[in-house]
C-alpha cells in the first residue's frame, strides 16, 4: 500500500522529471504525463520502478511508459491489477485464474542503421525491409521472458495452475515500426506458430503464377548463422506460456489497446477469448486431421472475439 506521502513524492518526482525530459516534445510529455497519473492512481508504482522511469536512461523510460501502457490497458478491461516488488508485472484474476502479465519492448539491436532513421524533410525514402532481423527481436524478446516464467516458478512466485502472459511491444523496431511481418501477419504469430514468407506456386508448362499461401518456417537464422526457433507454441515444452499479446505503438489517447493476442495451442492454463481486450485481434487454433495431428490457426471475428 503507497501512502499518501510516498505518493505525494513520487509524483512531484516524476512530475518534475518528465517536465525537464521532454519540454520540447509536448505531446509526448503530455502523454507521458496521463499514464503516470494513472498508474499512480491505480496504486502500481513502487521506488524501483519511480527509479528507473526518472533515471534520464532512454531506454528505462520506454520499458516503463509501454509498462503502463499495459497497466491502463488490463484496468479498461475492468480487472483488478496488482503488481509486486518480485515476480511479473502485473496480476490479476478472472475466474478463478491468477493471471500473470510479463511486458517487454525490445530494443532495436542488430538492426540497420538506416532503418532507424526516418525520412528528413522532404525526403523520398526508399530502403530494404530488414523484416529477418526485426523477427529476430521478438524471438529474443518471447526467449527471455519465457525463462523468467522458469525462475518464477523456481522461486514458487508463479504456479503450475497460473496463466502466463508475455506481452511484447515493437515500437523500438524502426523509425516507422512494421507490425506484419513478410507472411503478412504479425511479428508477434511469425515468432510462435512457424509462419513463413508468403510463396506462390509457378506452373513449370504454362508458367502461370497461382494463388499466394504462406509457408512453414521452423526457425531463423541469427547473425551468427545459428537457427532461432519461431515455433514455442507447436512445442508442449512451451506450455506455460497461456499466450502473447502484441503491439507497435509508443503512445495511445484510448486506453483500450488494439493488440494481437496469440493463443498457445498447448497451453496448459488456456485463457478464455476476449479476457485480455474485447478490441484485440485474437489468433486461436483448433487440431484437424485424422488425429488432430495438425493445427490450423486462425483469426477470431471481432465481434465473436468481444462475445
Amino acid at each position: 500500500m503507497i501512502t499518501a506521502d510516498k505518493s505525494k513524492q513520487w509524483n512531484s518526482q516524476v512530475l518534475a522529471f518528465l517536465e525537464k525530459q521532454y519540454a520540447t516534445a509536448p505531446h509526448y510529455k503530455a502523454s507521458l504525463v496521463s499514464l503516470w497519473e494513472k498508474y499512480l492512481a491505480l496504486g502500481l508504482p513502487n521506488a524501483h520502478f519511480v527509479s528507473e522511469f526518472t533515471s534520464g536512461k532512454k531506454q528505462c523510460v520506454f520499458q516503463r511508459s509501454r509498462e503502463m501502457m499495459v497497466a491502463r490497458h488490463l484496468d479498461a478491461q475492468n480487472h483488478k491489477i496488482i503488481t509486486a516488488d518480485q515476480g511479473p508485472d502485473f496480476r490479476f484474476e478472472y475466474d478463478g485464474i491468477t493471471v500473470w502479465v510479463e511486458a517487454i519492448s525490445p530494443e532495436p539491436k542488430g538492426l540497420p542503421a538506416d532503418w532507424m532513421e526516418g525520412p528528413k524533410l522532404n525526403e523520398t525514402k526508399v530502403g530494404d525491409f530488414p523484416h529477418n532481423e526485426i523477427l529476430l527481436r521478438w524471438t529474443a524478446a518471447f526467449k527471455e521472458k519465457w525463462e523468467k516464467l522458469g525462475k518464477y516458478k523456481a522461486a514458487g512466485i508463479v504456479s503450475e495452475k497460473d496463466a502466463y502472459v508475455v506481452a511484447i511491444n515493437g515500437c523500438q523496431l524502426g523509425a516507422l515500426p512494421m507490425h506484419h511481418g513478410v507472411s503478412r501477419y504479425p511479428f508477434a504469430v511469425e515468432a510462435v506458430y512457424c509462419v513463413g514468407p508468403v510463396a506462390f506456386n509457378i506452373d513449370p508448362e504454362t508458367r502461370k503464377i497461382g494463388s499466394p499461401f504462406v509457408t512453414i518456417r521452423t526457425s531463423i537464422l541469427n547473425a551468427n548463422g545459428s537457427p532461432v526457433p519461431t515455433s514455442p507454441f507447436v512445442d508442449p515444452m512451451y506450455a506455460g506460456v497461456s499466450a502473447v499479446v502484441a503491439l507497435t505503438m509508443d503512445r495511445s489517447d484510448d486506453a483500450t489497446l488494439p493488440w494481437d493476442v496469440v493463443h498457445n495451442h498447448f497451453a496448459s492454463v488456456p485463457l478464455p477469448n476476449g479476457v485480455l481486450g474485447s478490441a484485440s485481434d485474437e489468433w486461436v487454433t483448433e487440431a484437424v486431421g485424422t488425429a488432430g495431428e495438425e493445427i490450423n490457426l486462425r483469426k477470431l471475428e471481432l465481434a465473436h472475439a468481444a462475445a
